[in-house]
């Protein structure tokens, strides 16, 4: 029999460890393994309610009891416990993602296979050392952000080989990962919308203006924008598989102001995408930057503001959140909340401006 058990340390946490308890000729014995993985609260009660920031580590050592009671009934009964498959790392991100496709896991896939450069590294190989180093070439890579989000579905992968029985602990609950940073989202209002609407950007091509404020009034991310074809567009809505959740299909309603974008658009003879000359995502950003304060505008223009306007100014026109999310494409409605929250701030710093009695 094997419980797991909670052992209180001084700074208030608790070091979780496995409780063995076995018979061998008629006599009881009791071995205990501790798993450095620690919790904030004793989960001994089975009724216990485990806490959130609990979650994941609860869901590794309940892994871990019952791969050790599998191992001890196979000892009982005289049998050897079956080989453990020494996995190769990157066959196993590789494996993982042709089961089920994860934008994030996808990316995740594409850095390991540029950083690991023994193609041969199996998952025992990483440890504290290798999660460390690794995080640190993702932070010169991308934002601390997405290195956060990269690492979290490394976690998350990595940890199920202890399910499977492919190893006993993960370096990931000694490791710490690097939080993510709140950063101020850009949205615009829409009398900024509007004063970007009549001005003419004096760099960059007319895509440019024009892909931004189809943005503002559909949501597309640039990587949808870029791609989208005058084939999606179907029954007076844009059809179509976002690239981030390919499994996905998102209906965006034609709106007026989205129509009379497109007429706009200069038609390629050959080419069906809508937006055919749009440059790249930072070549775009830095012809917005120009055009924004050609406008006026002094707030950080970058085409993701586009996404970000479209979510609060629907939101504050009364789209409701589970209607918004569906447009977004977003698979969880906490995604869409974010958006609440800023639409709830701006209405509480309008209510300051009221004047007093």
């Amino acid at each position: 029999m094997i419980s797991v058990r909670y052992k209180e340390l001084k700074s208030g946490k608790f070091s979780a460890y496995l409780d063995i308890y076995m018979k061998s000729d008629g006599k009881g014995k009791r071995n205990y393994e501790f798993l450095s993985i620690y919790v904030h609260k004793d989960y001994s009660n089975p009724k216990a309610r485990v806490m959130e920031v609990d979650k994941e580590n609860f869901k590794l050592l309940q892994a871990i009891r019952n791969a050790r009671e599998t191992e001890l009934n196979f000892s009982a009964h005289g049998y050897e416990v079956p080989g453990k498959v020494n996995y190769n790392l990157l066959d196993y991100v590789d494996d993982c993602l042709n089961k089920k496709f994860n934008y994030k896991l996808e990316c995740l896939n594409i850095h390991l296979h540029r950083y690991v450069e023994d193609k041969h590294t199996t998952f025992s190989d990483v440890n504290v050392e290798f999660l460390e180093n690794f995080q640190k070439y993702l932070l010169t890579k991308v934002s601390q952000n997405t290195t956060s989000a990269y690492m979290g579905v490394f976690r998350q992968y990595y940890n199920k080989l202890i399910t499977k029985g492919y190893i006993k602990s993960s370096a990931f609950s000694e490791f710490k990962a690097v939080e993510e940073e709140y950063l101020e989202r850009t949205t615009l209002t829409i009398d900024e919308v509007r004063t970007l609407a009549k001005s003419v950007p004096k760099r960059g091509n007319s895509q440019v203006r024009h892909a931004f404020l189809f943005s503002c009034f559909t949501g597309l991310r640039y990587s949808d924008v870029r791609k989208i074809t005058f084939d999606e567009i179907q029954d007076g809505h844009i059809v179509f598989r976002p690239q981030k959740t390919i499994r996905k299909i998102v209906r965006i309603p034609l709106t007026e102001q989205v129509k009379e974008i497109i007429k706009e658009v200069e038609v390629h003879p050959i080419n069906r995408k809508i937006f055919w000359d749009l440059p790249t995502g930072q070549v775009t950003n830095m012809y917005l930057k120009f055009w924004g304060l050609e406008a006026g505008i002094t707030k950080n223009m970058h085409f993701h503001a586009a996404r970000h306007t479209f979510a609060t100014i629907g939101l504050t026109f009364g789209i409701d959140l589970y209607t918004m999310k569906e447009l977004l494409g977003h698979s969880k409605i906490e995604m869409t909340q974010i958006y609440a929250k800023i639409v709830d701030k701006k209405k509480e710093e309008e209510l300051t401006k009221f004047p007093k009695l």
